[in-house]
């Protein structure tokens, strides 16, 4: 950014203005990720549950993020739950933004209800077409700062997406796994408990 910045001083050009505003945006996206986890790891990330239509929030996530239409979404209607609206847009962001970088189309967003050890809960599923995780690489997902290649080092993301949602599920009492789709690409499956919900 610096480098760039010198050249506009000296010559204002339209290509590095956009590079100085991509990396802007990309600086700035990696400082709230980073704040974001030094909250989990000072323990004082809180909920703000609020009933959720979660066909409705996670239409709203996909058209925030000019996602509409991109991902074929399969969601019940009147499925309803009790999360922080905030943290589970940013579960829904963080797993359909990572199929479309390291994955392929189709993404297909899948929800409904799921009990768990006699517990009532739901079920979000989030499945791209893309190569996969290598099979090394799935106990390490979760981790921050983990790319699956080492080509990714400069990516758009910052590496902590998936470490941001997965501590997002587990303040809700819930998990966020990864796994292998029955025919190739990657599959990010989300259970929350539903309190007080049948």
């Amino acid at each position: 950014m610096t480098a760039l910045t010198d050249v506009l001083e000296t010559d204002p050009d339209p290509t590095a203005a956009r590079l100085v505003v991509a990396e802007t945006r990309r600086l700035g996206t990696l400082v709230e990720h980073l704040i974001e986890i030094s909250r989990f790891d000072a323990g004082a990330a809180a909920l703000a549950p609020d009933d959720v239509v979660v066909a409705d929030a996670v239409a709203a996530t996909l058209d925030a993020r000019g996602w509409s239409g991109r991902v074929e979404v399969a969601v019940p209607g009147d499925l309803v739950v009790r999360v922080d609206p905030r943290r589970f847009d940013v579960i829904v962001a963080n797993l359909v933004g990572n199929a479309f970088r390291h994955g392929r189309p189709p993404v297909r967003l899948e929800a409904g209800r799921a009990r768990r050890d006699g517990v009532a809960g739901f079920r979000m599923s989030v499945a791209d077409a893309g190569p996969g995780i290598p099979g090394e690489l799935l106990p390490l997902i979760f981790d921050r700062f983990v790319k699956a290649e080492a080509a990714r080092s400069r990516s758009e993301g910052s590496g902590l997406g998936l470490a941001i949602a997965q501590e997002n599920a587990l303040l809700h009492g819930g998990t966020l796994e990864a796994s292998a789709g029955p025919d190739g690409g990657a599959v990010f499956t989300l259970w929350l408990p539903m309190e007080g919900r049948p």
